[in-house]
């Protein structure tokens, strides 16, 4: 059975906006993002107090992804309020309280959008400055583009340098001249310096195309797209190369897709990936909150002969104030069993959350996660935090949010996850505590503690970061250390290492930013360093 690259991506918008407000919109981007925390920056000054509430744009739709915990002129932090995939570079937006000038506000934000980032680069879509031009159709055009390089530098005293480049393009074109067509495409050449003989043995190593497509609306709820492209009403099939068609009759919309998988081993097109299908979705909008439900079948083959048969399902509902409630499921409806077919049922995924916001101050959230893993063509994790996401993705997962005051921020999450093929269950608790703006140095100051016991590890992650602005809009720095302290069950080895991370951010100009980032990890025989260093051109 095929593994599916995109399998996560764009399913998650845990907690929409209950209802949408006049308040104009300012817009920014995640500058930064730990397993804790998320980071966020705005151009104007003063835009974000603690306790003011940070927005995605999901599926039309304004998602609130975190609380303000500190703020700084122009920056801010919070913990994600659930599992967003969620990339450094993305649009995040704020609604603004008091008079900015009206250049900083975004104006008639679009649809969602996603970035690439440092991190990982699974899926991503541009997200940034409009160029509107208005016709008497009354279609508006919105041109956003960005163009970037960067730079991934590992080396240490067992091992040589390493260098990669990466350079990035992503273009998004709405109602072209003010007219029906549409095109969007994010694309990415990676390769490692003096091993161009990889890349001419197979292009498609070091080039990915993540979307490449062309829309035309037929009339104002008949939608049609070619190339490749990712559809968020049935985001668990991924990216489609092909046809895809969608219609609205009253609060439905129904939808088919012809195509076919990319390549599951470089990402390119391979025609020899045939699958069809269809979808129906149907959605509930009120004062207090949205409903969306979905539900699809598709038929996938590989050489003409059935590889997989499935049905899926999603449903996000917040019709009640303060609670979320999302679910998303694939059922198999194909197997060969003993090499021959069989038309059973089999339940292969599953995914199960609600957030409930008791108050301002309080929040919290549950999930159960039995999704497939993840495929990342490319992710800039060091060895700890990869350990850290795979051992706590799946299983049972709870958190809890809480602010005392508007300069004090503490949280608590946990999960649980128990496997056929673990001899011991994974078990892991993890606590923050922030103070914002702390006096003397005047930074944000954030505490971590991590335990993790799973069948080969048991130990302790303890980390301290502190951030700040040195010149407000133009220049900001972050100091993170962590101290682990594992043992290896197996062999009742420890492992302790010290871990610094320094960064540090220019805002060039308006649409030109360049940041730098190191990773040093040092234990009694090896050391090891990382320099990232990315510049970003938008437009």
């Amino acid at each position: 059975m095929k593994k599916y690259t995109l399998l996560t991506l764009v399913l998650i918008p845990i907690l929409k906006l209950y209802g949408q407000t006049d308040k104009p919109l300012a817009e920014g981007k995640v500058s930064y993002i730990t397993l804790q925390n998320i980071y966020a920056r705005f151009e104007s000054v003063g835009l974000v107090q603690p306790g003011d509430t940070v927005f995605i744009r999901k599926d039309q739709v304004l998602t609130p992804l975190f609380v303000a915990e500190s703020v700084s002129s122009t920056s801010c932090v919070g913990k994600p309020m659930a599992k967003f995939d969620i990339k450094e570079s993305d649009a995040v937006f704020v609604k603004v309280k008091k008079k900015v000038e009206p250049a900083k506000l975004s104006r008639n934000i679009g649809s969602d959008q996603q970035n690439s980032g440092r991190k990982d680069s699974a899926r991503s879509l541009p997200s940034i400055v409009h160029h509107k031009s208005i016709t008497e159709s009354g279609r508006k055009q919105r041109i956003r583009g960005r163009v970037g390089a960067s730079s991934y530098s590992s080396f240490s005293n067992s091992s040589d340098f390493n260098q990669r480049m990466r350079y990035t393009f992503s273009l998004s074109a709405q109602n072209i001249s003010g007219g029906r067509f549409s095109f969007e495409s994010y694309i990415l050449f990676t390769h490692k310096l003096n091993h161009w003989a990889d890349v001419r043995d197979n292009v498609f190593k070091a080039l990915k195309i993540y979307s490449l497509n062309v829309s035309y609306d037929i009339a104002d709820k008949v939608h049609l797209s070619f190339g490749r492209k990712i559809n968020f009403r049935i985001a668990s099939v991924g990216a489609i190369d092909g046809f895809q068609g969608e219609t609205k009759l009253g609060n439905f919309t129904v939808g088919v897709v012809v195509g076919t998988n990319p390549d599951y081993t470089d990402y390119r097109f391979n025609p020899k990936l045939f699958e069809y299908g269809g979808y129906l979705s149907h959605d509930v909008k009120t004062e207090t909150g949205n409903m969306t439900t979905s539900v699809a079948f598709l038929q996938q083959t590989n050489r003409g002969m059935t590889d997989r048969r499935f049905a899926y399902f999603q449903h996000d509902n917040s019709l009640i104030k303060n609670v979320n409630l999302f679910a998303s499921c694939e059922l198999d409806l194909y197997a060969l069993q003993n090499g021959i077919p069989s038309n059973t049922v089999s339940l292969t995924s599953l995914y199960l959350s609600l957030n409930y916001r008791f108050s301002n101050k309080l929040s919290a959230y549950v999930s159960y996660d039995a999704r497939k893993n993840v495929i990342y063509y490319e992710t800039f994790r060091n060895y700890l935090d990869q350990l850290l996401v795979d051992a706590t993705r799946q299983g049972y997962q709870m958190r809890m949010n809480y602010r005392p005051t508007n300069k004090i921020f503490a949280g608590v999450s946990g999960g649980y996850r128990f496997q056929k093929n673990d001899p011991n269950p994974m078990q892991n608790v993890n606590a923050y505590l922030t103070f914002n703006e702390v006096p003397i140095i005047n930074s944000s100051v954030s505490l971590s503690s991590n335990w993790l016991n799973t069948s080969y590890v048991d130990g302790f992650i303890y980390g301290i970061r502190l951030y700040r602005d040195l010149i407000p809009s133009k220049l900001s720095s972050g100091i993170f250390y962590r101290l682990v302290d594992y043992t290896y069950t197996n062999t009742s080895a420890k492992s302790l290492q010290h871990m610094a991370e320094f960064e540090l951010n220019w805002q060039i100009r308006r649409k030109l930013s360049l940041s730098a980032n190191y990773d040093g990890t040092f234990d009694k025989t090896n050391t090891y360093h990382s320099i990232y260093l990315s510049l970003i051109q938008r437009f």
